[in-house]
């Protein structure tokens, strides 16, 4: 049988500011306004330039050779920092040892303590698959210690987040708790707006385990926000998962950071277990994405 607790009293929603009038007068191109996502590519494109520019300055200054220059720009390229691309070429310049490289930073099968094996509280951006993920978390260690899967959520202002995390619970066959931490819940759906929400005056989940539930197409410079953002933070987990799609930029900036990966979920269905990362979930699509992007720049450099 489900349950619910019994709910705190309803706070407020929060209501946006009415749009104001829209002239029929055609605006210049200059004048329409930059979406978040094309702030952030355009944020991204100037880190990769400036990082271009200390090679070129490098270049200029010695005589001319740099040990793993190609390598360095195809890393580059594919949203690497300049920093952590020269830490993956000092381990050698073959891609399966630079995947070497990534996964151990990343800290895969490294031995540290198992997700869940306390209460494991999700935060991250709104809309990023962190209740989906909360679900299949709850399954996946529930499973594992042999449990019943309980999850629980803290108020969420939001319109429909409490609708929809009980509509996910239930069909996850999951005992669920909105606005509180039931006694026996394995994950903690935080849910909120953004970055400026995290663990605002919740003192009630500060003795549990935080992990960071974040899309995996999302660029290393917002990535890198979020990440730095979150104290005390016990490792990610990444929603939007593909191996044919690896992001070597986001995942770098967690493996310069030395944020655990912990978690892995590839399916917007709640009842699908989070996938552990290991050497053939995560390890195979590495070598395989820093493989093929070296080759074919070095058959392009050829």
């Amino acid at each position: 049988m489900l349950f619910r607790s019994r709910e705190m009293e309803p706070r407020p929603v929060r209501q946006g500011s009415t749009p104001s009038d829209v002239s029929v007068r055609p605006e210049p191109a200059q004048a329409v306004r930059v979406s978040a996502e094309t702030a952030d590519g355009q944020a991204l494109v100037g880190l990769i330039r400036k990082e271009l520019q200390a090679l070129e300055m490098r270049l200029a200054s010695g005589n001319g050779n740099v040990h793993g220059l190609s390598q360095k720009m195809t890393l580059l390229e594919h949203g690497v920092s300049a920093t952590y691309a020269e830490r993956l070429i000092e381990a050698g310049l073959h891609p399966s040892v630079m995947a070497d490289r990534l996964l151990a930073d990343l800290n895969i099968a490294s031995g540290l303590p198992s997700f869940g094996d306390r209460t494991a509280v999700l935060v991250g951006p709104a809309a990023g698959g962190k209740t989906t993920a909360a679900m299949q978390a709850t399954l996946s260690i529930a499973e594992d210690r042999a449990i019943p899967p309980v999850v629980s959520a803290s108020r969420d202002p939001r319109p429909g987040a409490r609708e929809k995390f009980f509509a996910m619970a239930d069909a996850a066959r999951i005992e669920s708790s909105w606005g509180g931490v039931a006694s026996g819940a394995l994950v903690v759906d935080a849910g909120g707006y953004g970055l400026d929400d995290l663990m605002v005056n919740r003192p009630e989940l500060s003795e549990y385990d935080l992990y960071l539930c974040i899309p995996a197409f999302l660029n290393r410079s917002t990535a890198a926000r979020w990440i730095d953002g979150v104290r005390s933070l016990a490792g990610v987990i990444l929603t939007h998962w593909s191996p044919t799609e690896v992001p070597l930029g986001l995942l770098s900036c967690m493996a310069e950071r030395g944020v655990c990966l912990v978690g892995l979920s590839t399916s917007q269905d709640p009842t699908v277990p989070l996938i552990r990362p290991s050497g053939d979930t995560v390890g195979g699509p590495v070598r395989s994405a820093l493989g093929l992007a070296l080759d074919v720049a070095h058959s392009g450099a050829g």
